[in-house]
C-alpha cells in the first residue's frame, strides 16, 4: 500500500507537469526590432522576435548542434561542391500556401542579391548556383568547398520566405511578415509591442508526437530601461524577460517565485576603432589603448561580476578555435604611454566614444574605459544614443570609436570572417590586412578541424598585433521568468527558438 501511494504521488506530479496548450506569454524585451525583414538586418532584436515566425533550412539546437529544419535530410558530394537538401512535406506558409523548393531558391538568391543589400550576402558568396529539380529538392552548387555552409543556413535571420509574397509586395518584406514558423505575425506598434499568435498548421511536433507550439501566442512588450524589465517581472506585468540586468542576476536567482537561466554565451563585445580615421589609423595608438584598458575591471564593476567573462583572446569565447594568448591580458599603463609617445601623442588626445544607451552591457563599460584612458592622457567624451538611432550609424562605420559586438555565432568563420574580411558588412573597423584576408578565405575551404584550427590561430595572432579592435569581454546573457513558464531553455547562441517548446502551467 505504501508503494502504491508513492507511485500515485509520482504519477500525479508527472501529470501536473505535463505540457499544456494555451496561454499568451507576456515577454519583456529590451528594444524594438530594427526592421521586420530578416534578410536585410543583423539586429539581434529583430532575430529574437521573428525567428519563431520564420524557419531556416537547418537549425541549431540548445547544444549548438545542427539539426533538421525545413530540410529533413541533406547530403554532400565527395568533392564538397554539391549539397542536396530534401524538404519535409506538408509545410505551409501562414497564408496557406505550401512551401516549395523554389521558395528556398528565391530566399538564398535574395540574400545574395546586391540590390537587397543583405548584411549576410557573404554567407553565400561561394554558392555558384542554387536549383530546384522538383518541389521537394534543393541543390546548392558551390564554386569551391565551403565548410561553414550549414552554420550559415542555420542563422536565424537567413530564413526561408515566400517567393509569391515577396513579389506581391515589390520585394519589401518590411511590409508583410509571413513565414512557416510556429507563430504568425499579428501586429507591431513601435515603442509599444509586437504581437504573435499560434499558427495551427505548424509542421513541427514534440517528441511525443504532439503538435507545436503549446502557447496560444506571445506578446513582446518593450522595456528599454533595464530596471523596468525587472520590476515588470516581479510585479507580474510580464511572465518572462530577456537580458536580465547584470546588477539583478543574483537578486532574481534568490527569488523563490522566479527562475533565471543563462550564462556565458556565443558572442563578443569589443571597442571598435575606425581604422580609416586619425589617430586610429596608427596601430601603435590602437595597441596603446588596448594596453591601457582593464578588462577585468569592466567585468567586475560595469558588469557586476555576473554579466560576462574577460576576453583572453579575440572574438571567439571558448573551444578549440579560441586563442587566449593576448598580449593585452594584463593592463600595462607604462607600455601604453610609451606607444602613444612613439605614435606622436605623448600628451594623449581627445576621443569621442559612441555607444548605445539601450543595452546596459554596451553602455556601462564606457565609464570604466573613460577612467582607464584618462591615466594615459586620452580624454574620452561618451556620446550615447538609442539603439534605433545608434545601430544604423554604427553599421555604416560612422564613428571614431564605438563599443559593440555580435551574438549567435556557430562557426569560427562567423567570428572571424564576418568581422575582419575587407568586404564584410560587419567589418566595422574597416580593417584590411591582405595576409588575414588570404587566411580567412583558406579557412572557409578547409574541411578538417586541425587545418582550420591552425589557420584561425594565425588569423588571431595577426589581428591581435594589428589591434583594429580591443576585445573586452564575452557577455553572459540571462533570461528570467515566473514559475508558471515551463520548458524554456537558454540557448548558448542567445536564440529564443526554445519558445517553440515553452508552455504555461
Amino acid at each position: 500500500m505504501k508503494k502504491l501511494v508513492v507511485w500515485l504521488v509520482v504519477l500525479l506530479a508527472a501529470l501536473a507537469l505535463a505540457q499544456k496548450y494555451g496561454g499568451i506569454l507576456q515577454a519583456g524585451m529590451q528594444t524594438d526590432p530594427v526592421g521586420l525583414d530578416p534578410h536585410t538586418t543583423n539586429a539581434t532584436a529583430t532575430r529574437n522576435m521573428l525567428e519563431n515566425v520564420y524557419d531556416t533550412l537547418v537549425m541549431l539546437d540548445s547544444h549548438g548542434r545542427i539539426v533538421p529544419g525545413l530540410a529533413q535530410t541533406w547530403s554532400v558530394s565527395p568533392d564538397g561542391l554539391t549539397w542536396t537538401f530534401h524538404l519535409r512535406s506538408g509545410v505551409l506558409f501562414h497564408n496557406g500556401d505550401p512551401l516549395k523548393a523554389s521558395d528556398v531558391v528565391f530566399s538564398i538568391n535574395r540574400i545574395k542579391d546586391p540590390a537587397v543589400k543583405s548584411p549576410r550576402a557573404n554567407d553565400f558568396a561561394m554558392v555558384k548556383a542554387i536549383t530546384a529539380p522538383n518541389n521537394a529538392t534543393v541543390v546548392f552548387s558551390l564554386s569551391q568547398p565551403f565548410t561553414p555552409l550549414l552554420a550559415k543556413l542555420a542563422n536565424s535571420l537567413n530564413v526561408i520566405v515566400s517567393e509569391k509574397v515577396a513579389k506581391e509586395n515589390n520585394n519589401d518584406l518590411n511590409k508583410v511578415v509571413i513565414g512557416t514558423g510556429p507563430f504568425r505575425f499579428v501586429e507591431y506598434i513601435p515603442q509599444t509591442r509586437l504581437v504573435l499568435r499560434r499558427w495551427d498548421n505548424y509542421w513541427q511536433k514534440d517528441n511525443k508526437g504532439n503538435k507545436l507550439p503549446y502557447l496560444d501566442g506571445i506578446t513582446f512588450t518593450f522595456y528599454p530601461d533595464p530596471a523596468a524589465r525587472t520590476t515588470g517581472l516581479r510585479a507580474g506585468a510580464v511572465d518572462w524577460i530577456e537580458y536580465v540586468p547584470a546588477a539583478d542576476v543574483t537578486t532574481l536567482k534568490a527569488d523563490s517565485n522566479l527562475v533565471v537561466v543563462g550564462g556565458p554565451s556565443a558572442n563578443f563585445r569589443a571597442l571598435y576603432f575606425n581604422t580609416t580615421r586619425k589617430p586610429y589609423d596608427n596601430p601603435k595608438v590602437r595597441q596603446a589603448i588596448a594596453y591601457a584598458i582593464d578588462k577585468k575591471a569592466i567585468v567586475d564593476l560595469a558588469l557586476f561580476g555576473t554579466g560576462g567573462i574577460v576576453a583572453r583572446g579575440t572574438t571567439i569565447p571558448s573551444g578549440v578555435y579560441a586563442y587566449t594568448n593576448s598580449p593585452y591580458n594584463t593592463r600595462n599603463v607604462a607600455e601604453a604611454k610609451k606607444l602613444l609617445g612613439e605614435a606622436g601623442y605623448p600628451n594623449g588626445f581627445d576621443m569621442n566614444l559612441y555607444v548605445t544607451s539601450t543595452y546596459d552591457f554596451l553602455r556601462t563599460p564606457a565609464d570604466v574605459i573613460r577612467d582607464n584612458l584618462a591615466d594615459v592622457g586620452i580624454r574620452v567624451k561618451i556620446i550615447a544614443e538609442d539603439w534605433n538611432v545608434y545601430l544604423p550609424k554604427a553599421l555604416k562605420s560612422d564613428f571614431d570609436v564605438t563599443l559593440l559586438g555580435t551574438s549567435g555565432q556557430a562557426d569560427p568563420d562567423d567570428y572571424l570572417f564576418d568581422t575582419f574580411y575587407p568586404s564584410s558588412s560587419l567589418n566595422l573597423s574597416k580593417y584590411n590586412n591582405p595576409k588575414v584576408t588570404q587566411l580567412l578565405e583558406q579557412g572557409r575551404r578547409e574541411a578538417s578541424q586541425a587545418a582550420r584550427q591552425k589557420t584561425y590561430t594565425q588569423v588571431q595572432e595577426i589581428v591581435l598585433q594589428d589591434s583594429p579592435m580591443v576585445f573586452l569581454f564575452h557577455s553572459a546573457q540571462y533570461e528570467a521568468f515566473n514559475k508558471k513558464v515551463m520548458g524554456f531553455l537558454h540557448y548558448p547562441n542567445t536564440s529564443y527558438l526554445a519558445l517553440r517548446f515553452t508552455w504555461m502551467q
